[in-house]
This record gives C-alpha cells, structure tokens and sequence, in this order.
C-alpha cells in the first residue's frame, strides 16, 4: 500500500492516485449482496452508457456503507488533502457528500473525457472522488481513463483530449483517488458480464451536499460528534436570523 505522502504528490502532480486493496474481498462480497438486493431503486443514465444501472445514495439503502465512508485511510487521505486552502485554526474542514454505485452490462460505449468538480482547474481544489472496483477492470472491460495534470488546466476536455487519456487497471477492492477537476472517462468495453464500482465523494464543508444526509436519518444517536460534522449535520444554513446568526451550528428545523 501507498504511504499517504506518496498518494498526496500523485494527487497534486497527476490528479489522480491508485489505492491497491482498499477493502476487503469480504466487503466485496457484502456490498454486492446489498446491490442486488436493490433492484426497485435502480436508475438507468443514458447520458454516458446506454446500458449503465445507477442506485444512488448508497448510505440510505444499508448502514453498512457508513463503515467505508468513515475509513480511517480514505479520512487521513482527505484530511492532509483539503487542509491546502482551509484556514489554519478551523477544524472539521470536510464532509461526505454522496455514495452511489454504477453497473455497466455487457458491451459499452466509451465515456467521454468530463469533470465533476463542476469548476476545470480549480485551486485550492473543492472536493475529491474515490472509486472503488468491485470488479477487475481493465483496457478490455472499460476501464477509468485520466489526463495527468488536467486538474490544472482551466477549460473543459475536448473530443481531441481524448488522445491524451490513459487507461488504469485495477483489481477487485482496489480504488482510485482523484482530485475532481481532472479530466476522466472511461474506455470501450468489449467483455460479457458486469463491471460495478462505487463512487465516494468528499467535499468542503460549506458546500452543499447532493442529498440532504442529516435529515434523511432516522437514528442520529448512532454517529459520534466527529461523524455528524462529516456527515453534515453542523454544515446547513439557519432558515433565517432568528434561528442562527453563525453559518455553522445545530441541524436548522425547516
């Protein structure tokens, strides 16, 4: 495995990093036993892959997900990275933002080159993104592909980037961490069968989650203070003055 400095420089010079092994081939197992157990709430995205099964907010479907959500070396990783650009006394700096998990069956198209920063060249950067294998994934299946050093340039991919693009293999449980300004696809996928990942992102406090986590809680008593500040339980504007003056504290009742 990596050390986290190492991780860090590749983030910082190429946008991306490989993580080999970040869960287990046990929690393989059990997440894919979760996904199929999800069949009512499958979307399908046609933007990208004509043939791709989405189920989004991962954490809402089983609390099992919250144990690779809080995983100390995915935590460390997103600490060391969001502390550039974060005031040097303010604590809490990040939190979760969304989990979701994306199929492709059969032959697919390629993707093309995108963001998900929203913001191309962004620095210090807004948020980070994990993608965890739960299958091999190689040239022949579709494999992620990334532009080294795009997360530095300020303009969208182009169809002609795509020269650019190399492909990266992973095993199953391995991971890849990228700053989410750098510009990533996918390759054609020429194999039978299925190929899933989940999709972990981590943002700035004070960006909006996707979906709005805390409320969606039934137990909050399970989580310690430390988890409800990544989860985004302190982060949520007050609906006016009256409620709260400061721009973090207490969940606002809406």
């Amino acid at each position: 495995m990596k050390t986290k400095s190492k991780i860090l420089k590749e983030l910082n010079i190429s946008g991306f990093s490989k993580l080999e092994k970040l869960i287990s081939i046990k929690d393989v197992v059990k997440i894919k036993k979760i996904l199929k157990e999800q069949n009512k709430n499958i979307a399908k995205n046609k933007k990208f892959h004509g043939n791709a099964r989405l189920i989004f907010n991962l954490n809402s479907k089983d609390d099992f997900f919250y144990n690779i959500i809080f995983n100390k070396k995915i935590l460390k990783i997103c600490a060391e990275y969001f502390k550039f650009g974060a005031y040097k006394t303010d604590k809490n700096i990040f939190q979760f933002d969304h989990m979701h998990a994306r199929t492709l069956i059969g032959k697919s198209k390629s993707q093309n080159l995108h963001i998900d920063s929203r913001i191309c060249g962004v620095c210090p950067p807004t948020s980070i993104h994990f993608f965890i294998y739960l299958d091999p994934a190689s040239k022949m299946n579709g494999a992620t592909t990334f532009v080294k050093g795009s997360h530095m340039i300020k303009r969208y991919p182009e169809k002609k980037d795509k020269i650019k693009a190399t492909s990266v293999n992973c095993n199953i449980g391995d991971a890849i961490v990228l700053n989410s300004s750098v510009w990533h696809g996918s390759g054609e996928k020429n194999t039978p069968g299925e190929r899933t990942i989940i999709t972990l992102v981590y943002t700035r406090w004070f960006i909006s989650q996707q979906f709005a986590i805390p409320y969606s809680i039934k137990n909050k008593n399970k989580f310690t203070e430390k988890q409800k500040y990544l989860l985004g339980f302190y982060n949520y504007p007050p609906k006016n003055e009256k409620q709260r003056q400061t721009r973090r504290g207490s969940l606002p009742r809406y």
